[in-house]
């Protein structure tokens, strides 16, 4: 049996599980139950799988892209770069020579960015474990990394000579001035996912500074590698606008990312149009118990009772309905998401497995969201319930 301190609180209870009050009411105030239940339950679920496919894509299309480029505005950095205060979230940097470029080969002329780097492999950028990076892009032996779509573009194959000219960089001849260039051997082609971008190439940074005419000791920028991509927005922070260049990954990818939040959103946000319905029942079903419950509100007043306890009592009833609700939808919306894939495969073996990532604070916001509004639907019945007069309620009893 269960004991109560406070006695609004004990008769809320008895009149929630009491089976003797108005039947609509009771049909109102369950379908209010289920429909919390139901809609809290599908917004844990369609969150956490959003919230899955969204680190998939994150795994996925960021791993190999540099988040962000840094650049100094008015110089060039030391090779052998240390920055005295690097942000706690980068988990690696790595100098690099960059330009927009005209490749020329024997068969057509094409646009590009050739990207120098370290043949290091702690590269996060060069993760090709099928490339052998050191001797494919040795110091001065100018070779060159090109993606498939390039390489078909301009009919290269390994081997093949391939003409780099930097149209912003130019050097005086006797012939008038004229784009600064070199031939470049075609050490690769990179196939598939092997580039994040097909119209990026990579050379030796040493080799690319020679074209930028940038001293061997130094680099343009660097490329910064995060734990997290979403982190980018708090660079400014540690390299003021005013003295560096940021460029990151949302330049290529952020509308890709940026359709998914809204996505994201828009699911949220039609799911829980469903918890505002059902908590719209709760007012209704207390309303039609205020009003089956006049007389003995008036009784309780008479009693001693005071206002606010009446306040209490129906205001505790809405919320027994929404935490239970809530908890029970929370609940299974947590196991239902856990178990998908092996429930969605029952019904369609074939089927693509679905990432799920649960997300604590998400789920905590859904259920101070869901008690809030609660709380608020219970507000104006309870006021009812309280503006009712003792003399008023019993003249015809």
């Amino acid at each position: 049996m269960v004991r109560f301190r406070s006695v609004p609180l004990f008769i809320a209870w008895r009149y929630w599980r009491s089976k003797s009050a108005d039947r609509f009411g009771r049909v109102v105030t369950w379908l209010g139950s289920i429909g919390i239940v139901l809609g809290v339950m599908a917004l844990v679920i369609v969150l956490s799988v959003m919230n899955g496919l969204q680190q998939q894509q994150k795994d996925n299309v960021l791993s190999t892209l540099p988040h962000a480029v840094i650049q100094p505005l008015d110089r060039n950095l030391a090779a052998d770069f240390r920055f005295s205060q690097l942000p706690p979230f980068v988990q690696s940097a790595v100098g690099i020579n960059n330009s927009d470029v005209i490749l020329q080969s024997a068969t057509g002329i094409g646009a590009a960015r050739i990207i120098g780097v370290f043949d290091s492999s702690d590269d996060p950028a060069l993760a090709w474990d099928e490339l052998d990076l050191p001797q494919l892009l040795a110091p001065s032996d100018y070779h060159i990394l090109i993606g498939a779509a390039l390489a078909n573009e301009l009919k290269l194959q390994v081997g093949d000579k391939v003409r780099v000219m930097l149209a912003a960089n130019s050097q005086y001849t006797p012939f008038g001035r004229v784009p600064v260039q070199r031939l470049f051997s075609v050490a690769a082609v990179l196939h598939g996912d092997s580039s994040s971008d097909q119209r990026q190439v990579y050379a030796n940074i040493q080799d690319v500074g020679r074209l930028l005419r940038i001293p061997p000791n130094e680099v343009q920028g660097v490329r910064l590698f995060l734990d997290d991509p979403f982190k980018i927005t708090e660079l400014p922070d540690y390299f003021p606008p005013s003295e560096w260049k940021i460029a990151d990954w949302r330049e290529q990818k952020g509308e890709f990312f940026q359709a998914v939040a809204m996505e994201k959103n828009m699911m949220g946000l039609l799911i829980g149009l469903i918890i505002v319905v059902a908590i719209a029942n709760i007012v209704t079903s207390l309303s039609l118990m205020v009003l089956d419950k006049q007389g003995e509100i008036a009784i309780l007043q008479t009693q001693g009772m005071k206002k606010r306890q009446v306040m209490q009592i129906f205001i505790f009833q809405g919320l027994l309905v929404g935490v239970i609700g809530t908890w029970l939808g929370c609940g299974l919306g947590w196991l239902l998401a856990e178990y998908i894939n092996p429930i969605i495969g029952v019904f369609n073996p074939s089927a693509v497995a679905l990432p799920v990532l649960f997300d604590g604070t998400q789920l905590a916001l859904i259920v101070i969201a869901t008690l809030g509004l609660t709380l608020l639907s219970t507000l104006y019945p309870a006021y009812r319930a309280a503006k009712i007069e003792p003399a008023d309620a019993l003249r015809y009893e």
